[in-house]
């Protein structure tokens, strides 16, 4: 293992026009066959995050690919900087194959190698200015904002469901199992009312004092720093619940990663930093220009582009590469990471 300093990379990700992998989805759930392209879809753009990660945070230690066993045909699987992992060389054989990734998620910390702090990133969000291992741990603490808030209201439609309303109510009432917030404030009151917070997060979190339980957490959908010993806490601390979570396909009645961020907020083991520039742009033709002009803010250090079902396959046939264009221009040159 590393020093308090090393730094790990995790991301996931999936072939969705894998044949073999389509073929798997589907002899596992004939009832709906694969049909989601809002959460499966490729637009073909992977290849940039690697790009943007050598360009960004050369430091990194290593960058763990995690995918069902199949890996992009042009990664370069002698990087001395990747490692590519099987669900199989980490998930327990009773999950596999899943097609859900929030068991892909729960079970991170059984990564064979994996260092204690490591950052977590989806496959759609991509490093948009220099990073420094300072913007994610400090102290040997991972840097976030406890900003909080009341649960936000959850909405229902026929295409999305409830989203991650429910899994997030999950999330918080294992919290509040767990922890009294009174005090959790009382043994760090900076990290709760401190200056790291804007005025409006400081307003909101002065409104929970005195309050037993947690209500909830300004949501971020960047990377996020993660302690392993934090993931496997939880798994001690509520096997069951976790088990559950573990399903081949995704449930609404759910835990979520989102569990070990709120984790670290309750149990103190966070850095607190003001709210970081990033941003979430949902895919789609109309939001191209937009797109195209955060790529060129470095001041946007974080890019989320969030695919969904809103998004019509039609939509993004017409619109796959003038994305892959836009990304092309901005980071043209192979990374180590590809052959």
């Amino acid at each position: 293992m590393g020093s308090d300093n090393t730094i790990d990379f995790v991301v996931p990700w999936v072939d969705c026009n894998d044949s073999e992998w389509i073929k798997s989805y589907n002899y596992y759930r004939p009832e709906k066959p694969i049909s989601d392209r809002g959460r499966f879809r490729d637009w073909d753009i992977f290849r940039y995050w690697f790009r943007a990660v050598e360009r960004y945070a050369p430091w990194v230690n290593k960058v763990y690919l995690v995918t069902n066993g199949t890996f992009p045909e042009w990664i370069n699987s002698e990087c001395e900087k990747l490692v590519l992992v099987k669900h199989s060389d980490y998930i327990p054989e009773k999950y596999l194959p899943t097609f859900n990734s929030i068991t892909i998620e729960l079970n991170m910390d059984k990564i064979l190698g994996l260092e204690e702090r490591f950052v977590y990133f989806n496959d759609d969000v991509f490093l948009n200015a220099p990073r420094h291992p300072e913007d994610y741990f400090r102290r040997g603490l991972p840097c976030d904002n406890n900003a909080e808030t009341l649960f936000p209201n959850p909405m229902y439609d026929s295409v999305d469901r409830f989203s991650t309303k429910i899994s997030h109510f999950c999330n918080m009432g294992v919290l509040n199992r767990h922890f009294d917030r009174r005090e959790t404030v009382k043994h760090a009151p900076r990290k709760w009312y401190g200056p790291h917070l804007w005025n409006k997060s400081l307003v909101s979190n002065l409104l929970m004092t005195g309050l037993e339980n947690f209500e909830f957490f300004r949501w971020r959908h960047w990377e996020k720093p993660m302690l392993k010993s934090v993931i496997r806490e939880i798994w001690e601390k509520e096997p069951s619940l976790m088990d559950e979570s573990c399903s081949r396909f995704r449930k609404e009645v759910t835990l979520n990663p989102d569990l070990f961020r709120f984790w670290q907020f309750a149990s103190n083991r966070f850095y607190p930093i003001k709210w970081d520039t990033g941003k979430s742009i949902n895919i789609s033709s109309n939001s191209m220009k937009d797109i195209c002009r955060t790529l060129e803010e470095e001041k946007i250090k974080s890019l989320c582009l969030n695919d969904s079902p809103y998004c019509t396959d039609d939509e993004a046939e017409q619109i796959e590469n003038s994305i892959k264009m836009v990304f092309d221009k901005k980071f043209p040159n192979k990374s180590m990471f590809e052959k």
